[in-house]
């Protein structure tokens, strides 16, 4: 996209002439310059410092040119957001769907004790490979990444519907991860792609929608899937909707959106040839990797299946360091080297652009992200969990208690982007980042405060809570996505959004594992009190031997888990915290917003970049 600006110019510097302009209408524009959009939104750029920043700037985006830039509208972009919309649903839905059938799996396959694998070995491919689908996006193309991520998806998800055995199962999920995370990272890639600047906050905000409806419907769909039929369609309901979701990217995604019309097949030659597979930073690729994996597998085992001290999870987390300080090094490296010798392009290209960190704003974003993936991923999980364990309620009954927070956070989303990109408004998207991080903290707040009494049953305030949590939950998904194309370099922006994407995913991860860790313990501890090691046994693993213990016993223990889940929550609460205070690291003078479009069809861009 590029940009038509006027300005002062800083002192002693002379505008550059455009070379591609004709030179009959040079008098017209002797003081214009045409620059890509993302290098204003980097201060160091060369270009970027050009500009007077203490003057201000208005920045006029240049009518799209067929042969640079194509963006799509009409009933091909709907068409092409529901294929979108589908492949994240049936990738995000799969971290979730699983859980309320491992019970079948289990008896089905003979493996009860290898139940936790079946979600773990998704979660850890899942995990690792989103910055990593996202760069090499820039390499061999966006419509094949997610072709390559949406046919593996559908192919494991059928192979896992069919598999006999929990080992054989185990392996085939994480190949399904593979596929899965790859749907995750390009879907916001190819949004960005698809849709004009003005039109993010809209269509990022169907996104998180999305993510959010996903989250809390897997369980509730898992279960009823359980109910009436065999566990294996729970795999295997991803056949046809795969099919249709790749079908749909086919006919409807453009081969590449800098041609006006690309031969996907010829196109796709093109990208693979021995330049293109010389540019992958494999060492990069492996270091990420290993170190995402082994995090996520020592906060998934710790607690459960291995000691927090035991060699196995000190070793990983240990590894895992290295690993996060090599990949570092190297990537700083590779961009060094890629600096000195000039040609980009022709060599290894960093899977993750260090030099993007030295971003302020960049860097409170990642924070935002990461942190705030702990409180929405754990209470997601822990509410239904909360009804069944403290009120006795049916899981299907506990699902439709978090129907406030469901409902709130698409609700949310969509209102993020009708105030970010209304010509009226043209609210900043820093703005609703820091509301709904101070929502999300109140709601969090009230919400571990719920009284222990069992007399009280449900208490309708904990609605309340959730319509909090959701309206935090909802504007922060959507308006960090809709923030990132106001901060960096188009180039750069398939990365960041795997980026963000992926921290915020190794969030959830951690804070639903440190959660779990403090429910367990303290209920485990508490309960010994008044119970015997067997009926704890036998709680820890269902909660119908309830029914077996003495009705002050079941109130003790019901007491036990509300003040459990109290203390669960008031770890979130911290966590929460730190969600507003990185808003502070993106606090600018100006801050950055879409601006207005004029007469002639233009968008200014108004803010500090």
């Amino acid at each position: 996209m590029a940009l038509k600006f006027d300005s002062k110019l800083s002192a002693g510097e002379a505008m550059p002439q455009p070379s591609h302009l004709d030179p009959k209408s040079d008098n017209e524009i002797t003081r214009t310059e045409t620059i890509e959009l993302g290098v204003l939104s980097n201060p160091n750029h060369p270009k970027g410092n050009s500009i007077n920043h203490e003057t201000q700037t208005d920045l006029v985006v240049a009518p799209e040119e067929p042969e640079t830039s194509r963006h799509l509208s009409g009933w091909r972009l709907y068409i092409l957001i529901f294929g979108l919309c589908l492949s994240l649903l049936l990738s995000t839905l799969e971290t979730t769907i699983v859980s309320t059938s491992l019970v079948s799996i289990t008896n089905a396959l003979s493996g009860f004790e290898d139940r936790d694998w079946v979600v773990t070995s998704y979660l850890l491919t899942y995990t690792g490979f989103l910055v990593i689908y996202a760069k090499l996006s820039d390499i061999f193309g966006i419509k094949f990444m997610i072709l390559l991520a949406l046919l593996a998806f559908t192919v494991f998800s059928i192979v896992c519907g069919a598999a006999t055995g929990m080992t054989e199962l185990i392996i085939l999920r994480a190949f399904q991860g593979i596929g899965g995370s790859g749907i995750y990272s390009m879907v916001g890639v190819v949004t960005t792609a698809a849709v004009p600047a003005e039109e993010y906050g809209k269509y990022m905000a169907i996104i998180s929608s999305v993510m959010a409806v996903s989250a809390i419907l897997g369980p509730l769909l898992g279960g009823a899937i359980n109910d009436h039929t065999t566990w294996r369609w729970v795999f295997l309901l991803n056949a046809p909707a795969g099919v249709a979701a790749t079908a749909i990217l086919i006919f409807f995604l453009p081969s590449d959106f800098s041609k006006s019309d690309t031969n996907f097949l010829r196109r796709l030659r093109s990208r693979f040839t021995v330049e293109s597979f010389a540019r992958v930073d494999i060492l990069g690729c492996l270091l990420m990797l290993g170190s995402s994996i082994l995090v996520v597998f020592a906060l998934e085992e710790a607690g459960s299946r291995y000691a927090w001290s035991s060699a196995a999870i000190v070793a990983s987390l240990v590894v895992a360091g290295i690993a996060w300080i090599a990949f570092v090094g190297w990537e700083m490296w590779i961009e060094r080297k890629q600096k000195e010798d000039g040609s980009e392009g022709t060599r290894q290209e960093p899977i993750f652009p260090v030099r993007l960190l030295r971003s302020r704003v960049l860097g409170g974003m990642l924070l935002n992200a990461f942190f705030a993936g702990f409180p929405f991923t754990s209470l997601v999980v822990n509410i239904p969990q909360r009804f069944q364990a403290v009120n006795g309620t049916s899981p299907s009954r506990a699902g439709i208690s978090l129907l406030p927070l469901l409902l709130m956070t698409p609700f949310a989303s969509g209102l993020s982007a009708y105030l970010v990109s209304n010509q009226k408004l043209r609210v900043p998207p820093l703005y609703l980042v820091l509301l709904g991080s101070c929502l999300q903290l109140i709601g969090v707040g009230l919400d571990s405060s719920i009284s222990t009494d069992m007399d009280n049953g449900i208490q309708k305030v904990q609605y309340a809570y959730e319509v909090l949590m959701g309206l935090g939950f909802g504007l922060l998904l959507s308006s960090l996505l809709t923030f990132i194309p106001l901060v960096v370099e188009k180039k750069d922006m398939p990365v960041v959004i795997g980026a963000v994407t992926q921290v915020r995913v190794l969030g959830g991860t951690i804070g639903l594992a440190i959660s779990t860790v403090v429910l367990n313990s303290y209920v485990k501890s508490a309960l010994s009190a008044q119970l015997s090691a067997e009926q704890i046994a036998g709680i820890a693993g269902s909660l119908s031997e309830l029914g077996k213990l003495t009705e002050q016993e079941q109130i003790f223990v019901r007491t036990t888990f509300a003040e459990g889940y109290n203390r669960q929550t008031r770890i979130t609460l911290v966590f929460s915290a730190i969600v507003v205070l990185s808003c502070l690291m993106m606090v600018e003078r100006k801050p950055r917003r879409l601006g207005r479009i004029d007469e002639r069809g233009l968008i200014e861009v108004d803010g500090n970049v």
